[in-house]
C-alpha cells in the first residue's frame, strides 16, 4: 500500500472516482497518457498522482502543499527516481480502474513488460 507524508502525517495513496476524473483531465491524451507517464516515472506526473491520490483522505490538500512536500523529500534525499517510479506505478497501474488496460499494454510489448518487472522489483 503506497503511502505519503504530508504536514507530518502519513496518508494512504489511493484513487477514487474524483481522483480518476481529475487525473484524466490533466493530460491531453487522458488516461492513456497518464498510464504512459506513470510507467516512465515522470516527476511532474508523480506530483499530480500524489495530489489526486490524497483526495480520498478528505483533507483538501492543495497542489502547492503536495508539491512542497515532494520538494522537501527530494531535498532531504528521501525521494529518488526509484521511489517516484514505484509509487506512480503502484497507485496508477495497480489500481482497479487502470490495471486491466496497463496489463494489456505491457502484454503487447514483452520487452517493455520485462523491463517494467525488473524496475518494480
Amino acid at each position: 500500500m503506497a503511502r505519503f507524508e504530508v504536514e507530518g502525517k502519513e496518508y494512504e495513496l489511493k484513487l477514487n472516482f474524483e481522483s480518476v476524473k481529475h487525473l484524466n483531465g490533466q493530460f491531453e491524451g487522458g488516461s492513456m497518457e497518464l498510464i504512459g507517464r506513470a510507467m516512465m516515472g515522470d516527476l511532474d506526473t508523480f506530483t499530480k498522482i500524489v495530489h489526486a491520490a490524497l483526495f480520498h483522505a478528505g483533507q483538501n490538500f492543495s497542489y502547492s502543499v503536495v508539491e512542497k512536500e515532494i520538494e522537501k523529500a527530494f531535498n532531504e534525499e528521501k525521494l529518488d527516481m526509484d521511489y517516484v517510479f514505484k509509487i506512480s506505478n503502484e497507485v496508477v497501474l495497480e489500481s482497479f480502474f487502470y490495471k486491466a488496460t496497463a496489463d494489456k499494454l505491457l502484454k503487447s510489448d514483452p520487452k517493455a513488460a520485462e523491463q517494467y518487472k525488473a524496475l518494480m522489483s
